[in-house]
């Protein structure tokens, strides 16, 4: 591969993780269309240059442009970047004050419901 196309291919990748913050290997290799080892190597190569930060959260390796987030910014966009808490948010946000009965209702979550507001208020 050649030299230049190395650096298209860590450009787009630190281009989609500032657009994406709290992205993950699996996002960004699957957005960018790109083999898991280019966007590994990539990844490592812009953490070690001070580019890109990353935070663990279980399975997950999340990427965040550096300096650009404070840590609970970053807790924030982990939450957010999941389907499940994103929706519980944005039905409060949109229905304003709802009760726990019209989110389950509504979306059917109960379990995930308690877990998201623990870890917003911990």
């Amino acid at each position: 591969m050649r030299k230049k196309e190395l650096n298209s291919n860590k450009e787009r990748i630190f281009r989609f993780i500032q657009t994406n913050p709290g992205c993950y290997l699996r996002q960004i290799r699957n957005e960018l269309d790109l083999s898991m080892g280019s966007v590994q190597y990539h990844s490592y190569q812009l953490q070690k240059g001070g580019k890109i930060t990353s935070t663990r959260q279980g399975l997950y390796k999340l990427h965040f442009q550096s300096g650009a987030f404070q840590e609970h910014e970053k807790t924030l966009l982990q939450v957010l970047n999941q389907e499940t808490p994103r929706e519980i948010i944005l039905f409060i946000v949109d229905q304003r004050y709802p009760t726990q009965t019209d989110i389950v209702k509504k979306l059917g979550y109960l379990g995930t419901l308690y877990k998201l507001a623990r870890k917003a208020f911990d």
